[in-house]
């Protein structure tokens, strides 16, 4: 602007001084400026107009220079413009894609919680699925003799072959497999030791009958009793016949409780039913073919008449809970009920972060039995109480198991369970045991204590796998050190699978009485009874019954 404000006051000057030009002058100082214009070149009128012209292209290119600076201010504007357009639109941009991280986060999460569901939800088809096919397989592979899609016909066998080292007291192995008494060492036998016949009716989808024959051979322990060594016997009017028995006889509702997501795969049976503990147990060891379950192996039947409910508790598709519970006769299936009372059984079976195969994963069993012992009706009842206490973990397939158990009884056990294979004569070398079993079992009670600890895990393809179990008990707590009839089993072996149906087994049993041996004084005797010092004033020498050791080829096959 001050360029332009000099630029005017020249032209104003120029513009006067042209003016003042054009006064008419006196003639001397006209004729004298009229030689001084002659005398001068060029002009002033070109001075004049060659400075307004130099003035003119001074500000054509102030006007130039003008425009060009104005069109550059408004290019930056522009720019300004521009830049401050393009930041809000990046700023937006960054806000929208923060919303949009948000907003996919969320979704991710919703994403995963879906999935989750769904894995949820797929396992739990998948174990149906399993369970169906496991069910199919199961009744298909009863038997190939299959009528139609409602009855299905299979069997169970087990065999063995046994060498005794050692021979001595105390409960059989193995169900009819009665071994010898002492001084029969190196003896060695075949024994079969369960044939089942399984035969299942399914009318409707909703009713199911199973019947079960047992053929087994008959030991009696009546009158004529047959020699078993120098120190026991056996009973002789059905000795070694192969007898027939119903081993399960029972109706099963398969969906009373249908309408329950919880409760929806549970049954109710009525009949001759397995008791709530020993089939479950044994189902978990995977080798009742080989030995016995802790409370079997003492005085508890696999099996007994009655009622009883039982199955799984669900959630999200996951087993949490297994329950059995019935009521019973006293007797069981291989004898006959004389009580007039009954007896309650239940397990429960915890499963902390649940399963979905049955017996697998991490879980913890409680069972109790309280009833009474059988009696005539006319005769006191004597009360019995059976506790179980087992924490087990399984692997998803089944190849490895570890358990460990805790039993408590009362009144829980009497001689003929103690002596369940081949037991003392009432005269001989062993005369006393019998009657020393006696007492300290005598009376409604006694105390019982016992623990085990049993497991099996694969070694790998082909099929073997190394089992084994110990389990240790203590007749009557009550009894003063030393107890001569406590004792520890050990079973160890290794199976090998043949096939779905055939597996094989060869292992080492032992039951060995954990007290040293020592003369039972006359004192000792009376602290529980009295009579029995009497019998013995002079006390039993050698008080501690010899055990048992054994070497077993097992097989079973089931189909």
């Amino acid at each position: 602007m001050k360029t332009l404000n000099a630029v005017a006051a020249a032209l104003v000057a120029a513009s006067l001084a042209g003016t003042f030009a054009l006064v008419p002058q006196p003639a001397a100082a006209q004729t004298k400026h009229t030689k001084a214009k002659k005398e001068t070149k060029p002009s002033v009128e070109d001075q004049i107009q060659a400075l307004r012209q130099e003035l003119q292209g001074q500000i054509d290119s102030l006007k130039n220079d003008l425009a060009t600076k104005d069109a550059e201010l408004q290019k930056a504007k522009q720019d300004a413009a521009d830049a401050e357009a393009a930041a809000t639109k990046a700023q937006a941009a960054a806000d929208a894609q923060q919303q949009a991280n948000s907003d996919n986060a969320a979704a991710v999460t919703t994403l995963k919680s879906t999935v989750d569901d769904m894995k949820d939800a797929n396992a739990a088809v998948v174990a149906t699925v399993q369970e169906d096919q496991a069910k199919a397989v199961k009744r298909s592979e009863l038997s190939d003799l299959a009528i139609g899609d409602k009855i299905k016909i299979g069997a169970t066998f087990y065999g063995d072959w046994t060498y005794y080292t050692k021979t001595g007291f105390g409960p059989q192995f193995l169900t009819q497999m009665n071994g010898e008494g002492p001084g029969n060492d190196g003896f060695n036998t075949f024994d079969i030791t369960r044939t089942y016949l399984n035969v299942l009716y399914t009318p409707t989808d909703s009713i199911t009958l199973r019947l079960t024959p047992n053929i087994y051979r008959a030991i009696n322990t009546s009158a004529g009793a047959l020699s078993d060594g120098s120190g026991a016997q056996v009973g002789s009017s059905n000795n070694g016949n192969l007898s027939f028995r119903l081993k399960y006889a029972y109706l099963q509702f398969n969906h009373p409780f249908k309408g329950s997501s919880a409760f929806g795969k549970g049954n109710i049976r009525l009949g001759q039913t397995m008791n709530p503990l020993v089939d479950w147990e044994e189902g978990l060891y995977g080798y009742r073919f080989v030995n016995l379950t802790p409370w079997n192996y003492l005085s508890l039947s696999s099996t007994y008449v009655g009622a009883e409910v039982n199955g799984p508790i669900m959630a999200n598709g996951k087993e949490y809970v297994d329950y059995q519970i019935g009521v019973f006769n006293t007797a069981s299936f291989h004898a006959i009920e004389q009580n007039d009372k009954k007896q309650i059984m239940g397990r429960v079976t915890f499963y902390p972060m649940g399963t979905h195969t049955d017996r697998t994963g991490l879980g913890f069993t409680i069972f109790e039995n309280y009833g009474y012992n059988t009696k005539t009706p006319d005769a006191k009842s004597t009360p019995l109480n059976r506790l179980a206490i087992l924490g087990h973990y399984q692997s998803p397939k089944k190849g490895f198991l570890i358990a460990g158990e805790y039993d408590l009884g009362r009144n829980a056990i009497s001689t003929g369970q103690m002596f369940s294979s081949a037991a003392p004569t009432s005269t001989g070398s062993y005369a006393w045991l019998n009657s020393l079993a006696g007492a300290l079992l005598a009376g409604d009670k006694t105390r019982q204590q016992g623990w085990a600890v049993f497991g099996h895990a694969d070694l790998g393809k082909p099929p073997f796998t190394v089992f084994g179990m110990v389990h240790g008990f203590n007749s009557n707590t009550k009894i003063q050190p030393p107890n001569p009839l406590n004792w520890v089993r050990t079973v160890a072996g290794v199976s090998y699978k043949y096939n779905k149906y055939l597996t094989f087994a060869v292992d080492d049993q032992n039951l060995n009485y954990t007290t040293s041996q020592y003369d039972m004084t006359a004192a000792q005797i009376a602290t529980f009874s009295s009579s029995l010092a009497a019998q013995y004033p002079n006390g039993i020498p050698n008080v501690v019954p010899g055990g048992t050791n054994a070497i077993m080829i097992n097989a079973q096959f089931s189909y």
